[in-house]
């Protein structure tokens, strides 16, 4: 397959598709499979495919592959060999009751705190999958862990301050 990156370059690959997963972010079509380079699992957005030649190569998917499994920490499609990392999140009053009726992940836990705030944790595989939902909730969130992410957050509002800035 010829598959462009996000970036823009395109890149060739020996690719073995094992599972196609639809993605509600975007509408998106991502498939998970053997790539080569590196000769490990990875995903392909579909829709960056530019081109594929089919090859007479025999390949079979292994018997122990589990789609269920390999996603069970994932936000969306994003996994990692790495353990989940514990995202915590504040959400305000405004928007608490909202969150609080939806379940978002499965490992998630929801406390309702004496103002009417709700705080949110769940172990996510690769946390930064989570950002733009996180970013879609506004000043109605505030992330608490990890520092990482809220590291990102807060550059994230200077980039934003000085957007508004420029144009106001």
């Amino acid at each position: 397959v010829w598959h462009r990156k996000e970036g823009g370059s395109l890149s060739e690959y020996l690719f073995a598709p094992y599972f196609i997963e639809p993605y509600a972010v975007g509408l998106a079509v991502h498939t998970i499979g053997w790539r080569e380079p590196p000769g490990a699992l990875r995903t392909l957005k579909l829709e960056r495919i530019e081109r594929v030649e089919l090859l007479r190569d025999p390949y079979e998917i292994p018997g122990d592959f589990s789609p269920d499994e390999l996603l069970k920490d994932a936000w969306g499609i994003w996994f990692t060999e790495e353990a989940p990392v514990e995202v915590i999140l504040k959400f305000g009053q405004r928007v608490a009751r909202r969150v609080g009726e939806t379940r978002w992940h499965r490992s998630e836990q929801v406390t309702v705190l004496e103002d009417g705030s709700l705080l949110w944790r769940a172990w996510i595989a690769e946390p930064q999958e989570m950002m733009p939902w996180i970013r879609g909730w506004g000043a109605d969130v505030e992330v608490l862990a990890p520092e990482s992410m809220r590291k990102a957050m807060e550059e994230e509002v200077g980039r934003l301050r000085g957007v508004y800035e420029r144009t106001s």
